[in-house]
């Protein structure tokens, strides 16, 4: 197999840095969608025996992945070479939530539903990184939920004095960033349920991830999520999660596995089940089944596109981005 590098901006010693990560120990370290996509992907092929580099400079062959919030670092290295430079290299851009990176070979996409098959290919977020479990010694009793985002994502009702109010009469605390505290979101030992609403003025979010979904899922807690594609995706049971796209319907949903018998634990159960397909060692599979499809682009492609030809590809993406955006 042709080498691997994953691309990143940064210095030197930032780079050195991150080539030491060790993300189960070390799992606050990650926060950038760079952070999870580049330097994560590398730490946990790299802990499975692969040959895979970090590194803020193109080689001149084989596969490159790379971030798509890099690639005017990327497409400047590109123009600043020979014209037989990088001749035996294919880009791979990981999309994740940015626009598409039109110059690369392909697109790695965090969502099915983005995905074709061809150019854009899926592979889902990492689980995250040293995931402590919900303790099963709570039993099936909701008191604590974490909402585990930014406080402008969550919506400002949740900070008002009637939604305050209900949640102290139900008995529950919601844990989120706050007050300059930030809880530690690997860590859902004495959470109870998770709760993932963005603001209605944010509309449908049509390019983020299920990622808390299957954490949720994997930490053993029911999850309470607003109306996005990347959850709706995924959705086989009404088991899978509780969908409430106003804080409302989301406070009628906590009381719900507070009052109704059995679907606490029930969810639980099921979560557990559907988390198997997005454990580390399951991405790992698909990462390296991913990599070996590029590799086999790579050998079998007659020569690497033009520096010319890149450009055109960049200019197409954004007048479709352009048009769909009309």
């Amino acid at each position: 197999m042709a080498p691997v590098t994953f691309f990143l901006d940064g210095d030197d010693d930032t780079i050195a840095a991150w080539r030491a990560l060790q993300p189960d120990q070390q799992p606050q370290r990650l926060v950038l969608g760079e952070d999870y996509w580049i330097v994560l992907t590398f730490a946990r092929l790299r802990d499975a025996g692969i040959d895979v580099r970090l590194s803020n400079r193109l080689p001149d062959a084989g596969v490159v992945v790379f971030y798509a919030g890099d690639k005017r670092v990327v497409w400047a290295q590109l123009r600043g070479a020979s014209d037989t430079a990088y001749q035996r290299v294919l880009l791979a851009a990981v999309r994740s939530d940015r626009h598409p990176v039109g110059f690369a070979d392909c697109e790695i996409v965090q969502n099915a539903s983005s995905a074709d098959g061809a150019r854009a290919l899926h592979v889902p977020h990492w689980p995250q990184p040293g995931l402590v479990p919900r303790d099963i010694a709570r039993g099936d009793v909701l008191r604590t939920v974490l909402f585990p985002g930014t406080p402008q994502n969550l919506d400002a009702a949740f900070s008002g004095d009637a939604t305050r109010r209900l949640l102290r009469e139900r008995g529950i605390d919601l844990r989120s960033a706050s007050g300059g505290v930030q809880p530690v979101w690997n860590d859902f030992h004495d959470v109870d349920a998770l709760l993932a609403l963005r603001p209605a003025a944010m509309g449908l979010v049509r390019n983020k991830p299920a990622w808390k979904l299957f954490n949720a899922w994997l930490a053993g807690v029911p999850a309470v999520l607003g109306p996005e594609s990347g959850y709706r995706e995924l959705r086989e049971s009404p088991l899978d999660y509780l969908e409430a796209a106003t804080p409302d319907e989301a406070l009628r949903a906590l009381q719900r596995l507070q009052d109704e018998p059995g679907l606490y634990a029930a969810m639980v159960a099921n979560g557990l089940r559907r988390g198997s397909a997005f454990t580390t060692a399951a991405t790992l599979a698909r990462w390296r089944d991913l990599l070996a499809a590029l590799d086999a682009r790579l050998q079998s492609r007659p020569r690497a596109p033009a520096r010319a030809a890149r450009r055109w590809w960049e200019v197409v993406a954004r007048l479709r981005r352009a048009w769909r955006g009309r």
